[in-house]
């Protein structure tokens, strides 16, 4: 094992204090996915309201990316990532009130705020490191990075499966609270960000449509828009299949991504040594290709949801498909940031958080209008089959793409 865990006991302070600055903001992402839906069903809304009102908070964060990294590019990054760290849980506390209360205008503004505020780490927090960070730690930093954001999916689905048990007192909103109001110890870690920085290349905002090298970028960014676009049809919505096809309760949802994230978090250690081993190649395609095998199983559960083993068939399948499909993240993330190079990286940054976010809203706006039409969920969910399949495609004729530039195998 020791040679699994090596790598990260080199990565810099200053890139271990922005981390625990995400997995703050990551508690609330983590119990928003677990318990947030359940809330809102809990106090009267449906689904496709539900997945509307999601749309909200990936809107913000596609309207505001591309501006925030043409804004920080060549400035201190620490001042936004500090922001992000105070803002964000004081409007996820005002967006469970708004719950709360069934406000829905105040629920759709809130999730909006929300989406900037959190967009404020996500879309920076890669090009710091890679800034700040040391080369030789790069794919170890990148891989702690993600699997430290995995990691508070298991802290947060096991204490919403125990601590109910435990007291009637700690209720699906209690619980989105005290994650919420946790995730303000970051702002103790984003103030120890040092003010000296590796500042990115400016770039004035009259040569933006010229010192960028677009025609990279958007061969880059395509496989993401494929499996963003996919994905927002079931990510964000996944826990309404499982309570509407297989009848699972906000308890039991938190225990089964207990065990799927540990499974994730385990996978993304292992990030670096696959690489190193097998190379982008091998390691991005099998990976998404097995985890799309996985969620096509899943799909195919609302068939024969009446027999009594359906529930365990998807259930494994979906704890199976998260660190398949995972472990690829670090990597495709870190062949992205090379392929376009290091001018290029806080753009790319912040277009990824954008299309990821944009591609959920319009995702979120089609499920919404699908679930109220009566499609099934098994549909929606080979909807997302059927993208990654090309998205999967596209990061390979990229990592071919990368060889010819390179001269290397990747």
């Amino acid at each position: 094992m020791k040679f699994i865990f090596r790598p990260y006991l080199h990565i810099p302070r200053i890139i271990i204090y922005l981390i625990v600055v995400d997995v703050c903001l990551q508690l609330i992402n983590a119990e928003f996915t677990l318990q947030l839906n359940f809330q809102m069903l809990e106090h009267g809304y449906k689904d496709f309201e539900i997945s509307s009102m999601i749309g909200n908070r990936s809107l913000s964060v596609l309207i505001c990316a591309l501006p925030l990294a043409l804004l920080a590019k060549g400035r201190r990054l620490k001042p936004f990532i500090l922001a992000g760290s105070i803002a964000s849980p004081i409007v996820a506390l005002l967006l469970i009130w708004a719950i709360h209360i069934h406000n829905s205008q105040l629920v759709r503004l809130l999730m909006t705020v929300w989406g900037v505020t959190f967009s404020m780490v996500q879309v920076l927090g890669m090009p710091y490191t890679m800034l700040n960070g040391k080369r030789e730690t790069e794919t170890a930093s990148i891989a702690l990075f993600f699997a430290a954001g995995n990691f508070t999916m298991i802290v947060c689905g096991g204490f919403n499966w125990l601590l109910p048990h435990l007291h009637p007192f700690f209720s699906v909103e209690c619980l989105l609270i005290i994650f919420s109001a946790l995730a303000l110890v970051g702002v103790f870690f984003a103030y120890k960000l040092p003010d000296r920085e590796v500042l990115g290349t400016k770039i004035p905002l009259a040569n933006v449509h010229s010192d960028y090298d677009w025609s990279v970028i958007v061969r880059a960014l395509i496989p993401t828009f494929m499996i963003a676009f996919g994905a927002g049809f079931t990510i964000p919505v996944i826990s309404l299949f499982f309570y509407f096809v297989h009848g699972m309760d906000a308890q039991a949802f938190s225990l089964m991504n207990v065990f799927a994230f540990i499974l994730v978090t385990l996978a993304a250690f292992l990030a670096p040594h696959i690489k190193g081993r097998y190379g982008y190649k091998f390691s991005i395609t099998f990976f998404q290709g097995a985890a799309i095998v996985m969620l096509f199983v899943l799909g195919t559960t609302e068939w024969y949801n009446h027999w009594h083993w359906a529930l365990w068939v998807a259930g494994i399948a979906f704890i199976v498909r998260q660190p398949l499909m995972n472990i690829a993240v670090p990597m495709t993330s870190e062949l992205t940031m090379n392929y376009v190079g290091e001018k290029n990286r806080e753009i790319i940054s912040a277009m990824t958080s954008a299309i990821w976010s944009g591609s959920w809203f319009a995702s979120a706006q089609i499920f919404a209008i699908l679930r109220e039409g009566g499609l099934s969920y098994s549909n929606i969910i080979f909807i997302t089959v059927a993208f990654y399949i090309v998205g999967v495609v596209w990061y390979y004729w990229l990592i071919k793409d990368y060889e010819r530039k390179t001269g290397q195998a990747a």
